[in-house]
């Protein structure tokens, strides 16, 4: 992943009133220490866990794609407006933007969402024939102070067909806003737009796992899903996970997540529990769908994951056998959440697809 910040643009006229001498990195640390209230607000232990893993993951993400899945570059600035509450986005450029026949151009253009929402869209103008565009183009997305570190700016960047549907150069998802976005000055970036060329990669979900033998609970925090293959004609899905439990060659529960519309990197954060009594989980594993909701018709499988030790992977064997045997920290009562992001597979192994319910 390519990201270089250099701060060269000129301050704008509506920081002049913030005399602090503080720099603005500082300035915009200790506001956010405290809501309205003056409440301190504190990120729980899991919430902590989880940011680490992203920045953890992201950088693992790049390193596994090949050259094949780099798709030119962005440049793009970032300040935030606190006087009128907007994240300020100025569109610069791209480079190097692929074409599939040697010879030919594109013409690009640039949709940007303010995740995990993706009702408004700020769109830049198309570009003709041309793989280095010029965009220069100013933004703003309208979010409050205190929710910018919840957020998350994506680009995807498109070929302009008048006659077909558009073709889907690649996306880039920022993260980390508050820490990226300046208060005084502009903050210019240039990152990697990556394409889904790989047809293996049907992105990745990251869950916690949690047993409790005092009480015979299987908590499964279903945390968030990236990179998520599109299946409906907009170019998105509408993902929801569903986990089934599934015993001595049966299928016994399943529950289900919420449906995030439109998204194809959804965040969730819901915890699903499941009874299984201590005496028969070590031979319990879990089948674990990202679906695509469709309002006609059957729901669509994205890709799933299996948790137990008859997965066929070993991201599944490992997280499954660690939260077994995970025992609570000093002063604690209950076992440390397991974390693991899953390359999702394709398809459901015919062991499971043939696999029967129990009987209730």
């Amino acid at each position: 992943m390519m990201l270089r910040a250099t701060n060269s643009l000129p301050v704008s006229d509506s920081t002049d009133h913030l005399d602090d001498p503080r720099s603005a990195s500082s300035l915009r640390n200790s506001m956010f220490l405290f809501n309205v209230d003056g409440n301190h607000e504190v990120m729980d232990e899991m919430e902590d866990i989880d940011e680490r893993s992203v920045m953890h993951y992201e950088l693992g993400f790049y390193d596994k794609s090949d050259e094949s899945c780099i798709r030119g570059t962005i440049t793009f600035a970032l300040r935030y407006d606190f006087i009128h509450r907007v994240l300020m986005l100025h569109v610069i450029r791209a480079n190097n933007l692929p074409v599939e026949d040697k010879g030919t151009t594109v013409d690009p253009y640039v949709k940007m969402y303010l995740l995990p929402e993706r009702r408004g869209h700020c769109k830049t103008r198309i570009c003709k024939k041309n793989n280095d565009p010029e965009f220069n183009e100013m933004f703003s997305f309208d979010v409050t102070f205190n929710n910018l570190a919840n957020r998350m700016l994506q680009f995807t960047v498109y070929d302009f067909d008048r006659f077909t549907r558009h073709g889907l150069i690649g996306n880039i998802i920022m993260r980390d806003l508050f820490e990226k976005s300046d208060l005084y000055t502009w903050t210019e970036y240039t990152m990697h737009i990556v394409g889904s060329q790989n047809k293996n990669d049907y992105g990745d979900l990251l869950l916690f796992l949690t047993y409790s033998h005092q009480e015979e609970k299987l908590y499964i925090n279903v945390s968030k899903a990236y990179n998520l293959r599109p299946m409906d004609i907009t170019g998105a899905s509408d993902p929801y996970v569903k986990i089934e439990q599934t015993f001595n060659g049966k299928r016994f529960k399943s529950k289900k997540s919420s449906t995030k519309r439109a998204n194809l990197n959804p965040v969730f954060h819901e915890t699903l529990v499941f009874d299984i009594p201590a005496s028969q989980i070590a031979e319990t594993n879990m089948l674990v769908q990202v679906m695509d909701w469709d309002r006609i018709g059957k729901d669509d499988l994205l890709g799933c994951c299996i948790l137990g030790k008859d997965s066929p992977t070993t991201d599944g064997k490992s997280q499954w056998e660690n939260c077994l045997t995970a025992v609570p920290e000093e002063g604690q009562t209950k076992n440390k959440p397991v974390m693991q992001w899953h390359s999702l597979l394709s398809e459901v192994p015919e062991a499971y697809k043939s696999m029967p319910k129990a009987k209730k």
